[in-house]
């Protein structure tokens, strides 16, 4: 009787896993890798055991959604974003414990996740704001690790409640350019490959295609990195669309590379950042920023919109980000997070070495 139940719980695992294969997070059989990495190296292993510690104190809490999450056009004292800030970070709960049922196969992470995420989408709603939605984007991850271990009912449920987060978003005519168009661009476009909504990724994609036309020169400046005087906003903008290509790629696009009529691409935005980050050049942020709000929070007292020398460490997320195009990236963003030669500094790296680009793209 032991063995029958041994047997059958392991098969229910494997089809658990084949049930949740996704290109936003990762496949079956790159779950498989990541289970073998972990395992058997050390690094890796010291890497998930903070994941590891997040998940398990995650299972004591109590999830604590919003309905309306209010930080863009923000100060840090307004009582709103505050309350914001008490809620968000749930989204760090639900990416640990789906990253740990990834690696243990641990049902009760699974299932707590699912209380974590099934709690948003009975609570939350989007005004469109973009800035504020692309805080969603470990739920939508790791809703596409586990979306096959939810109970029909409850997978339609959050399905209904993402895709009108990605319609409300994609209606929505603010921010047409320049950052907010990059956050809507990931934001919809992650939610449409999650949920199989083709309408949704073709949406993003092809609004990609626009966006680096007029967002990105062909020296790989964004155009906020001109309006701010700031290569955090430079950040801000590829980040999110770093996370998309990732996507894109996984599903059959090549985007990274892929040039504008005016020729720029989404590496060469990456690119720019290069001299900054290996002390060839520095800047000072803000200095001349165009934007009356940046000015208004440095007078709020959040120095981080004040004048000041742009910090290299900084940009570790985009390299990391940008090492799953060009391995190269790496070592440069393990050195910028002062773990030179360390392969395996944070969880993107992990997942970089795990999770395949489809050689059928184009």
């Amino acid at each position: 009787m032991g063995l029958r139940l041994l047997i059958g719980g392991l098969i229910l695992a494997v089809a658990l896993i084949q049930a949740t294969a996704g290109t936003v997070s990762l496949t079956a059989d790159e779950i498989t890798s990541l289970r073998a990495l972990v395992a058997t190296n050390p690094a890796v292993a010291g890497v998930f055991a903070g994941i590891h510690r997040t998940a398990d104190a995650a299972l004591a809490a109590t999830p604590n959604p919003i309905e309306r999450v209010v930080s863009e056009g923000h100060l840090d004292k307004d009582p709103l974003k505050i309350r914001t800030g008490q809620s968000l970070p749930d989204m760090q709960k639900i990416e640990a414990l789906a990253s740990t049922w990834a690696v243990t196969g641990e049902s009760r992470y699974a299932d707590k996740a699912r209380e974590f995420i099934l709690a948003w989408a009975r609570v939350n709603h989007s005004d469109g704001d973009s800035i504020n939605e692309t805080a969603f984007e470990p739920l939508i991850t790791g809703y596409d690790l586990l979306r096959g271990t939810f109970p029909e009912a409850d997978r339609a449920t959050v399905d209904a409640w993402l895709r009108e987060k990605a319609n409300v978003a994609w209606k929505d005519h603010r921010g047409l350019t320049g950052n907010w168009y990059s956050h809507r661009l990931k934001i919809v476009g992650l939610i449409g490959w999650t949920i199989g909504d083709a309408t949704l990724s073709n949406e993003a994609v092809a609004g990609y295609r626009k966006h680096i036309v007029g967002n990105l020169k062909p020296n790989g400046a964004s155009s906020d990195y001109y309006l701010r005087d700031a290569l955090h906003y430079h950040l801000y903008d590829i980040e999110p669309l770093l996370s998309l290509a990732r996507a894109a790629e996984r599903n059959g696009i090549k985007l990274f590379d892929e040039a504008s009529a005016s020729g720029s691409t989404l590496h060469a935005g990456v690119e720019f950042v290069l001299p900054f980050a290996n002390g060839t050049q520095t800047h000072m942020e803000f200095v001349m920023s165009r934007v009356p709000f940046d000015l208004k929070r440095a007078k709020n007292g959040q120095g981080e919109y004040s004048p000041h020398l742009w910090k290299a460490s900084s940009s570790v997320r985009m390299f990391s980000l940008a090492a799953w195009f060009h391995p190269e990236y790496g070592p440069l963003a393990a050195t910028l997070a002062g773990h030179p030669d360390d392969p395996y500094f944070n969880w993107v790296m992990v997942i970089n070495a795990v999770s395949r680009h489809d050689p059928s793209a184009k």
